[in-house]
């Protein structure tokens, strides 16, 4: 039987990690050469030549070049070089789903600026896995192809290179999976024939039983290489080889339109769910979630702040007459994503990459804070010039925000800033008569118990003007509980005159026992932490710290023996009725392998259990300071729920998850770790009721089989890479010392546990929603220098059960506002927004806000529309 022909499609490329065993400014340095050998050289081996699919690679050599933007811009235009569509190559399992589109907008935005456009391809050759919902992202960007190679492949997926993937929503893309070696597998290519013959050979040998279109595309590059030398002769070499087959070099937009058109007239075959699994096919890596944890906590806080803070302030302020901030929001996004290349975010880097990631988080959160506090303002009523040249007028509110789509109440910890004096700054605001200490210009209007005062200090606070030098003051800064009553949705109130009135289901204090009513938290002699609720015991042994041996590299976790901690005492105290504490503390004991650092003792952490009123869960903070080497430590929730079913939380709503089990030939070269990456929570089912566990940021998470949950708080690790691990022989990364990833010093984490019902379409929904109630809490601050009463604003509601929030934002064209929401639920729901505009148009759209056809507004302020199971729908309102 004659075999089929194959037709091989050269794509040259480089995979460019922008910073790994190098800082970025180290691997620019190349990259400007590379490029500019891609403009000089006009020469049949110069194009096409992709930038790796990322366009931050472009700001990078602009940065160097910019008097070669025509030039660039031209290549681009022409095709000679293809980038994007994504801004940076991230992570994928990491971030959230609206950081992967604000990523992709931002690739598109620096492609248009520079009059190109990406090649139709969502490409990601060498992302530690992928979402469940990656095929909506590409449908909701028009991108009809993915290109990608981890976590995908083996005898657990089809025997295929072209496969058609379905997200929970019902949308799908196609994919073409890159062969075991990956992006490099046609690096470097003879170009004598003896050697393009017996390379072709091994070629056909990988391509040709999985080219399911009889089509096959070959990558020709690798890590930070520049373009291969003639280029042009290796591939007719490999031509003259492969007869009667064929060989010819394209562009990766070109290979895209040639499979996506074949496979439109050939069966593929399906496939579902998140892709990590990739295991006895090539390394999947999804041992990185615990490394260098506190950097992935802080890219969670960050990303929380830009998503439900500043993007949805910024636009409610312009819709109420305020300034245009989208260039201010895209600055702050702009420093973020650049901490999520898949090295960066995944901790797989050398210390001096870390500590400038570290740098960029401060920057994206100074950003982001700055323009929330302008927009709340804004809306206040608040005008800061006016304040200042009337400051016999002053009178300090406290600001209380709802940074959740639904009108709140509950418990709030506030900023209460009470001034002492003014005290200028520079020669001409010496003051000869000084204010004796505590001497108090301006008192505070709120009645304060001791009990609600979290904490206190003395410190300066300035009054800031964009016409004035700033006021500069000495004040006592309060953090205190309130109780504050319901707050619209992303609305705005002030405080009334007292702290707190009636609280529903105050907290109740007894001997080592928190009761509100709704949970009831209690500890042993020994520590033993039990929650019940009013009907059920959901544990008797909440909370467990553990610490383990780990002699593994950034990338793959190889753990020893396990240790748990000792009870090391415990108190119970109370905040008035708001809040009940129960204080542990916990001793590490290390297992004989792990070294302490000299003259260390032993690792304790303090975990601080916290009931306040009407609350249905229980908080839990855990802090400690790290002294030893090359270990892991975790906290243990038991949920009480054996044989659990698992749903935890990911980009674009919930997924099922089960254990990633794989025959002992399949972990011959790389061992499945029993971790799973953490977003904002995870769920344990079992037959009539569940228990959430929330994290505010730590990415790794193990459910075990006997209803604990593991959550890494720290794991010290001293290598980029080791060549001699069990779990995953050779090395996976440069071998590079590590000492910062050991991360010696402080650490600290806050989750939540709330106890529900069983596995439903209604508890995935409650469940989610409690997500903002721990997460996104009602703040409030202090605006010292208001001259007018603060009004209460209503900004955004989001009605339907089973519809979470997403994006409140200004459009990328600045005509609309973009309202999105996921449908958590596995049902159609009707669903409306009510807002605090009018709205006199109304248009369903993608992703990427390509507008629909115009909808019907039935009234004033309620956009009312329908979602499908799991779909995300994006509304543009104007």
């Amino acid at each position: 039987m004659p075999r089929r022909p194959l037709n091989v499609l050269v794509v040259a490329h480089t995979h460019w990690d922008r910073e790994w065993y190098h800082p970025a400014g180290r691997f620019r340095q190349r990259l400007v050469s590379l490029i500019d050998d891609l403009l000089d050289n006009d020469s049949a081996d110069a194009a096409p030549f992709l930038l790796d699919g990322q366009t931050i690679l472009l700001d990078d050599y602009l940065a160097v070049r910019p008097e070669r933007e025509e030039l660039l811009s031209g290549a681009l235009r022409a095709g000679r070089i293809e980038a994007g569509p994504w801004y940076v190559l991230a992570d994928l399992l990491l971030p959230g789903g609206e950081a992967l589109v604000r990523n992709l907008f931002e690739g598109r935005r620096l492609l248009d600026r520079l009059g190109a456009a990406a090649p139709p391809v969502l490409y990601a050759p060498d992302a530690f896995g992928h979402p469940a919902m990656l095929p909506a992202i590409a449908a909701g960007f028009g991108l009809p192809l993915i290109v990608l190679w981890r976590g995908l492949g083996g005898a657990r997926w089809p025997k295929s290179d072209v496969m058609r993937w379905r997200a929970p929503d019902g949308s799908s893309a196609l994919v073409y999976h890159l062969p075991p070696d990956g992006y490099e597998f046609g690096a470097s290519l003879p170009a004598d024939d003896a050697g393009a013959d017996a390379r072709w050979k091994r070629i056909r040998a990988v391509l040709a039983p999985r080219a399911r279109l009889g089509l096959a595309l070959l990558t020709n590059g690798a890590d930070h290489h520049a373009r291969q030398p003639r280029l042009a002769d290796a591939i007719a070499a490999l031509a003259r080889a492969a007869r009667p087959d064929r060989v010819r070099r394209t562009s990766l937009a070109a290979a895209a339109q040639a499979i996506v058109q074949r496979a439109a007239h050939g069966r593929v075959p399906p496939i579902a769910g998140e892709l990590r699994d990739s295991y006895g096919y090539t390394w999947t890596l999804q041992g990185t979630l615990g490394s260098r944890a506190a950097l992935k906590r802080t890219n969670a806080h960050v990303e929380r702040l830009l998503v439900h803070d500043a993007e949805p302030w910024a636009a409610l302020a312009r819709r109420a007459g305020g300034g245009d901030s989208r260039p201010l929001v895209r600055a702050a996004w702009r420093a973020q994503l650049a901490n999520h290349p898949h090295d960066t975010l995944c901790g797989t880097v050398t210390d001096e990459v870390a500590r400038a990631a570290a740098v960029r988080f401060d920057d994206a959160r100074t950003q982001g804070e700055g323009i929330r506090d302008a927009a709340v303002f804004m809306l206040a009523g608040h005008d800061a010039v006016a304040a200042r040249e009337q400051a016999a007028r002053w009178t300090a509110h406290v600001v209380v925000r709802n940074r959740a789509a639904r009108a709140r109440s509950g418990v709030a910890e506030i900023d209460y800033v009470i001034e002492q004096r003014r005290e200028p700054v520079g020669p001409g605001g010496v003051r000869l008569d000084r204010a004796r200490p505590g001497e108090s210009e301006h008192s505070g209007a709120l009645g304060i118990l001791p009990s609600d005062i979290v904490s206190s200090e003395v410190r300066f606070d300035r009054a800031e003007s964009p016409h004035h030098y700033p006021s500069n003051s000495r004040v006592v800064a309060l953090r205190v509980l309130t109780w504050v009553p319901a707050v619209p949705g992303y609305g705005l109130c002030a405080l009334p005159g007292a702290v707190h009135g009636v609280v529903p289901h105050p907290v109740r204090v007894s001997r080592n026992i928190v009761d509100n009513g709704i949970l009831r938290v209690s500890m042993t002699k020994a520590g033993a932490i039990g929650v019940r609720t009013r009907r059920t015991v959901v544990t008797t042994r909440l909370l467990a710290v553990d610490i383990a041996s780990d002699r593994g590299d950034l990338y793959t976790p190889a753990t020893g023996e396990t240790r748990r901690a000792k009870f090391g005492g415990g108190t119970t105290s109370a905040r008035g009725t708001l809040r009940g504490v129960i204080g542990t503390r916990w001793i590490v004991a290390p297992p004989p392998t792990i070294e302490w650092a000299l003259g260390q003792s032993p690792v304790t952490v303090r975990a601080i259990v916290t009931l306040d009123a009407d609350a249905p869960f229980v908080r839990v903070r855990a802090t400690g300071t790290n002294v030893a080497d090359d270990h892991r430590i975790r906290v243990v929730f038991d949920t009480g729920v054996a044989r659990a079913r698992v749903v935890a939380d990911a980009a674009f709503g919930p997924v099922d998850r089960a254990p990633i089990v794989v025959p002992p030939a399949d972990r011959a070269r790389e061992t499945p770790p029993r971790t799973a990456p953490l977003h904002r929570y995870v769920t344990l089912y079992g037959a009539n009721r569940g228990v959430t566990i929330y994290s505010d940021g730590l990415a790794e998470y193990e459910a075990l089989p006997d209803g604990r949950v593991a959550i890494t708080l720290v794991r010290a690790i001293g290598a980029l890479s080791y060549a001699d691990l069990d779990e995953r022989p050779g090395h996976a990364g440069w071998p590079v010392a590590t000492p910062e990833a050991q991360s010696p010093g402080p650490f600290e984490a806050n989750f939540a546990i709330f106890p529900h019902g069983g596995d439903s379409d209604a508890t995935r929904a409650l469940v989610d929603r409690t997500a903002d109630d721990v997460l996104l809490p009602l703040a409030g601050a202090t605006l010292r220098s208001a001259i007018a009463p603060i009004p209460t604003t209503l900004g955004a509601e989001l009605m339907g059960d089973g519809l979470a929030f997403s994006a409140l934002k200004d459009a990328e064209d600045g005509d609309w506002t973009v309202l999105r929401c996921v449908n958590v639920s596995a049902r159609p729901v009707r669903g409306a927004w009510r807002l605090g505009f009018s709205v006199r148009e109304v248009r369903r759209a993608r992703l990427d806000e390509t507008p629909g056809a115009a909808r019907r507004v039935t009234a004033g302020n309620v956009v009312k529309f329908t979602a499908r199971p799991r779909e995300v729908v994006t509304l543009l309102v104007r």
